[in-house]
């Protein structure tokens, strides 16, 4: 069954063939900003598997060379009503890390990357 999320406006909607088994969480400092949170959690899918519906033209993407790893990667957002999307890295050519909140129901995470930028308040088990 098809799994279909949006921005918060909605006017951009992505949609995969299914839900992903488990989401990532990313502790990273940019990840944090763009998403506004502790950790940004997210499913690390195929981009061709994403079929992403923009009919009036709302998305855009933020080059984003303040990385760790100094590759400058693309932070897709809607610029009406700034939700972030998803992130396209040139470490991982045809994946996509695809903000899992856009979706009503979110996978239980099964990884972390950039744990040692986790709060030590932080407590989610990714087992």
């Amino acid at each position: 069954m098809s799994y279909t999320g949006h921005c918060n406006c909605t006017s951009i909607s992505i949609t995969l063939p299914q839900q992903p088994e488990r989401s990532v969480l990313c502790h990273c400092a940019n990840c944090k900003k763009a998403g506004g949170g502790a950790f940004s959690i997210n499913y690390f899918v195929n981009e061709d598997d994403m079929t992403v519906e923009d009919p009036n033209g709302a998305l855009k993407v933020y080059n984003d060379p303040n990385t760790s790893s100094g590759n400058t990667i693309k932070r897709h957002f809607c610029s009406n009503c700034g939700s972030p999307l998803y992130t396209l890295s040139p470490k991982v050519p045809g994946k996509a890390y695809l903000k899992a909140v856009l979706f009503e129901r979110v996978s239980r995470p099964g990884m972390a990357v950039f744990e040692e930028r986790q709060p030590e308040w932080v407590t989610i088990s990714t087992a």
